[in-house]
């Protein structure tokens, strides 16, 4: 499948690279612009959020061995959150590249942070999907 050279360079911004560049089409797919023929990212969006849980997770107990789950309970909610997520989006330009419906591009769907929280989260599913869990790591 030959993609963009917006998609080429989200890519590089992204710093993974697809096998099969279908994931990354349907992670950046919002639901406004799903067809009968076009999935949408709300299934990725649901998988990507329990990779993104697992590995800040994981992040945290390697990060500091001796914390007690009342420490690391807020630590986590504070990297998991909308927000958080979205700024990431933000920092990587995912908003250029979402495909939106006309509602949402009227409505600023680009700068939500609602919208790229969860494109984010598709985004990490679809590279767990395409590299494994290392990969989305």
């Amino acid at each position: 499948m030959k993609i963009s050279q917006d998609l080429k360079d989200f890519q590089n911004r992204l710093g993974y690279q697809f096998d099969d560049p279908t994931w990354l089409q349907v992670a950046l797919t919002h639901a406004s612009l799903s067809s009968a023929t076009r999935s949408d990212n709300e299934r990725l969006e649901f998988l990507g959020d329990r990779v993104l849980g697992l590995v800040m997770a994981q992040a945290l107990l390697d990060a500091d061995g001796s914390a007690k789950e009342g420490q690391l309970a807020p630590r986590y909610n504070a990297l998991v959150r909308k927000e958080t997520c979205a700024d990431v989006a933000r920092d990587i330009a995912l908003g250029d590249v979402l495909k939106l419906g006309r509602s949402e591009m009227v409505s600023g769907g680009r700068r939500k942070n609602a919208l790229l929280g969860d494109a984010i989260e598709a985004v990490i599913a679809a590279v767990y999907r395409d590299g494994g869990f290392d990969a989305a790591q």
